[in-house]
């Protein structure tokens, strides 16, 4: 089995339930991919798409607060905001996370 390479930077950030302002709280770096699939909808009389991404981060403690709130997180990524739909430690083991994100 390939040993996965985290080298992609991102910036995992969660919103200040005061103020309404997301503020950073994670520099991560990720294994990166597309998933199968992208979603595309109608908007406006335009098509309309979102771009999918898994980011696999290494497990810490810290992170499992996002599992039970997804919504209240969001990740930053070539400049791009990715909400996350999904978190994924793989049978509990806690050694990686998969994050699903769904482009804004």
């Amino acid at each position: 089995m390939a040993k996965k390479i985290y080298d992609k930077p991102i910036i995992v950030q969660k919103i200040d339930e005061d103020t309404e302002k997301w503020k950073s709280i994670y520099t991560l770096h990720a294994n990166v991919n597309k998933t199968r699939q992208g979603e595309e909808y109608l908007s406006a009389g335009a098509i309309q798409s979102k771009n999918k991404l898994t980011f696999e981060v290494r497990y810490f403690k810290k992170i499992e607060d996002i599992e039970l709130n997804t919504q209240l997180y969001r990740i930053l990524f070539n400049g791009n905001i990715y909400d996350i739909h999904d978190y994924d430690d793989y049978r509990y083991e806690h050694k990686n996370v998969r994050l699903l994100g769904v482009s804004q």
